[in-house]
Formats: structure tokens, sequence, C-alpha cells
């Protein structure tokens, strides 16, 4: 995908040719993880969404910081929307989908879209486990000790020099105003997830700028398991998420959670 100065890729899962569309940005802390390391999430997602999902390949820190990646992401939309018929995609139903760092995208793109008079005509923003709020210390979230430097690069690397609390690092500092402007979200959250609490803080300020906001919370499910359900075993995995993995229960998990977004775009699995 040719930008301006620049060039990008992105992956299509195809439908049928008049299927809505969802931009997915997938996860990484806006450090690691690709645009098609996901395939076989993207490929489910298609399948039971019914929609063609188009993955964003976006730049990353720390030698791409803040607002690289999100410029990337809007950007790609764009040409991809104003190339639409040439691509053989269907432009008129477009949503987005990020979990984690992408969901972060996903939120802000909506926001970055909603300033610049929604031009991109979002639909709906779908969100897994969105990371919202970089200007919150990871051991005031409860992260666990292991986890609290690798978060701690994740903020300090993306928005380094830049306000944490722009809407557009953290979506969660949006104010009533441009929150209002957005388009519906559905939000999906894990229950044993340091960022659920940003998560449901986000739908809680949607909900208060009358956006309508479809939320649920996977019980006992960790940060990440949807991707990771479509993954072979990692070693990043508690000893809890193991478990649900070789049994089937995060499979199953990630599917509804799936399913549940799939309910809002209104097609059949």
């Amino acid at each position: 995908v040719p930008l301006a100065g620049r060039s990008t890729h992105v992956a299509l899962y195809r439908a049928q040719p008049d299927a809505p569309v969802v931009f997915a940005f997938h996860g990484g802390g806006f450090i690691i993880g690709n645009y098609v390391l996901d395939a076989p999430l993207w490929r489910k997602m298609s399948k039971r969404l019914g929609a063609t999902v188009v993955s964003v390949a976006y730049r990353r820190t720390p030698k791409h910081a803040f607002p690289l990646a999100l410029h990337d992401a809007y950007d790609c939309m764009a040409y991809v929307c104003e190339h639409a018929d040439e691509l053989g995609i269907c432009k008129d139903d477009v949503s987005v989908y990020g979990y984690s760092a992408g969901g972060n995208l996903a939120a802000a793109v909506c926001l970055l879209d909603a300033q610049r008079g929604n031009r991109l005509g979002i639909r709906r923003q779908l969100l897994n486990y969105p990371y919202l709020d970089l200007a919150t210390s990871p051991i005031d979230k409860g992260h666990a000790i292991s986890e609290r430097m690798v978060y701690e690069v994740f903020r300090s690397e993306y928005c380094e020099r830049n306000d944490a609390k722009d809407p557009l690092v953290s979506p969660v500092y949006a104010d009533e105003e441009l929150l209002s402007l957005v388009p519906p979200a559905v939000i999906a959250l894990a229950e044993r997830d340091p960022l659920m609490a940003e998560g449901a803080r986000y739908a809680s300020l949607l909900r208060a700028a009358d956006v309508p906001v479809k939320l649920m919370i996977a019980p006992d499910m960790a940060h990440g398991y949807v991707e990771l359900a479509f993954q072979p075993e990692s070693p990043y995995m508690d000893d809890v998420s193991r478990a649900q993995l070789r049994d089937g229960t995060m499979r199953a998990r990630a599917l509804q959670t799936i399913d549940f977004m799939a309910v809002t775009i209104g097609s059949a699995r």
C-alpha cells in the first residue's frame, strides 16, 4: 500500500465482495507482533463475522514512536477505502478491530477520524482487552512484578516525548465532546487482565457520551486469550492459561468473543 512518503502492507482475508470490511490491528505493545502472525485468528474472524478482514501493518517502536503507528493505520484505511473497487471489497460497511495495543490503535483511529470529520465512515469499533491508558503506571494497574518492566517499556517507547494523556495516545482521556462523535463500540475484556479496568472505564465514558456500547467480560481469562487460542502454546502463558489452551476452554471463549462481535455486525457464522 503506497502512502505519503512511505509504504506499508495489508493482508486480506476475503469474504463475499459485498461483505462488511473489518480493518484489524495486531497487538504486541507497539513493539512486537506483525500483521500476518495472527493469520489463523483473522481467518476465523472472517468466517464467523462474515466479513473481509484487512490486517494492517504499522510501524513499531522503538524506532517509530507515536504518532507514526496511528498515522499508518489511518492512512492505510483511507487508501484501501479509496481503492475498494480495484481491491474487490466493499467500503460501505467499515469497522475497526484491535486487541491490546491494536485495540488502542482501533480506538485512536476512531478518535482521529472524529477530529477529521468522520471521513472514513467507520460504523463500529471492536476492541479486545484494549490498552487505553498509557499514563498510569503498570504498578498502579496491578500488573505482576514480572510484567511491570515489560509494560513500562511499552509505554515509554511508544509515547516518549509525548503527553501520555493525549487522547490519541490514551483514549480514556478523551473528553465527552470528542467521544460523542465516535462509532458504537463492542468491548470484550478478560477477567484476569490488569487492563480490564481501563477497558471498563472506556465503556463507561462512551456510554456517558451517548455512544452505544456492548460489553462482555470473559470469565477466568487472561490478557491475550483470543489470539493465543489460535497459536501454539506460548512460554508467556501462566499455568492457568496453559491448562485452558490444552483443554479447549481458551478456544471456546475466543470463539464466544468473536461471535459476540458478529452479532453486532449482523452476520451469520
